[in-house]
């Protein structure tokens, strides 16, 4: 068993590790009435919470996309009584690291207001699917069979590429 002192430091690495999963299902689950920080901050608390009793059973990144989604889609039925979307205006600048195309900028962007717009379930498995895990993955993470994660990444494609683009 560990001490407080040692499963803080591999909670610590384990976040830092996961950094960017963390970032990026806060970030599209943030909204005007649940803000990133706060979002983030439960999701950071459920992580901690529940580390102690991972059981690797599975990757680690795949609980970690767990834990984040559930805690996610737990806050948004706490934090608000009727989901709304938001408008882009609304959504945090993204900052890229190579800002230098601008067209792709554009793009990402444009893409980002899209997902914004989906209902938290499409939400989640366009995030994963982004994220280059396998439909398998997808489905062991969301708790659903790996062809109903086929059929509903198909129709959110479809949606997103029927939408006019910038």
């Amino acid at each position: 068993m560990m001490n407080n002192s040692d499963y803080n430091r591999s909670f610590t690495a384990m976040v830092e590790r996961h950094e960017k999963i963390i970032f990026s299902v806060c970030f599209f689950y943030a909204s005007s009435e649940v803000s990133f920080d706060d979002i983030r901050q439960e999701v950071l608390i459920s992580l901690f919470k529940g580390y102690r009793n991972y059981r690797k059973e599975c990757s680690e990144s795949t609980w970690v996309y767990k834990v984040c989604i559930n805690t996610c889609l737990f806050s948004l039925r706490k934090f608000t009584p009727k989901l709304k979307t938001i408008s882009f205006d609304e959504l945090p600048e993204v900052h890229f690291q190579d800002d230098t195309d601008h067209e792709t900028k554009e793009k990402l962007e444009w893409l980002y207001f899209l997902i914004v717009q989906l209902n938290p379930m499409d939400k989640a498995l366009i995030l994963m699917w982004l994220d280059e895990l396998s439909y398998e993955e997808i489905a062991m993470n969301m708790g659903i069979p790996r062809n109903t994660v086929a059929s509903r990444l198909y129709r959110i494609k479809e949606k997103i590429s029927s939408r006019k683009e910038v």
